[in-house]
């Protein structure tokens, strides 16, 4: 009798952990949604090392002042479209796009601004 019980209290014990593994949709509909998350982030992060990375190169000299301007836009375009998936953004390609082309154009509009600012002055 005592053998029997410890089988049955070890399979239940099996059972219960093993359940959010094997048996629950949600469980891994929750786990994937996190590690898409979270791969986001990262991505997000190393995006901006990068735009980090130009402004040193640029403060260095080793770019032009136009090549910075431009990869600094489209990293920024870049780290601006993955914080829209990380908030959930699911808005339909065409009105997706159309925001797209607004921030591009007003990333176009503040780089020509801050051409036309005074020699030493602030351009950020």
């Amino acid at each position: 009798m005592p053998i029997l019980l410890g089988t049955l209290l070890a399979l239940v014990s099996v059972a219960v952990i093993a359940y959010p593994f094997l048996g629950s949709k949600r469980y891994r509909l929750v786990s994937e949604n996190f590690v898409t998350r979270e791969k986001l982030r990262a991505e997000r992060l190393r995006i901006y090392r990068k735009i980090s990375d130009v402004e040193a190169d640029f403060t260095s000299g080793d770019l032009t002042e136009a090549d910075y301007q431009q990869q600094r836009d489209e990293l920024r375009i870049a780290a601006a479209e993955i914080l829209k998936q990380e908030s959930g953004g699911s808005m339909p390609d065409v009105k997706r796009d159309e925001e797209l082309e607004k921030e591009i154009s007003r990333l176009r509009e503040q780089t020509a601004a801050s051409n036309e600012a005074p020699e030493g002055g602030d351009t950020l």
